[in-house]
């Protein structure tokens, strides 16, 4: 294998493994109690806001509601956002 071809393979993997990261981190999901704990809010409250679509939600196959970890950081730092600029 020439130094070319062994450089473009270490890159493969290297780009391959730090993408196969990425999707991993996508994949962990927070159950209703769990999101709300995080949002420090109700679990109605979590429930209410995955209705109104601004909490994508995922079912599993027992039909519970489960969240991405991503999507619920991102409600949080919303909130937490406003709560700044209310500040006077």
């Amino acid at each position: 294998m020439s130094a070319t071809q062994n450089s473009e393979r270490n890159y493969f993997i290297q780009n391959r493994q730090e993408h196969e990261t990425d999707n991993e981190a996508s994949l962990e999901l927070f159950t209703v109690g769990d999101a709300a704990t995080v949002l420090e809010c109700s679990t109605t409250t979590v429930r209410r806001v995955a209705e109104e679509m601004r909490l994508p939600v995922i079912r599993s196959v027992g039909g519970f509601r489960l969240f991405s970890v991503h999507q619920v950081n991102r409600i949080r730092s919303e909130r937490e956002r406003r709560a700044i600029e209310a500040l006077p």
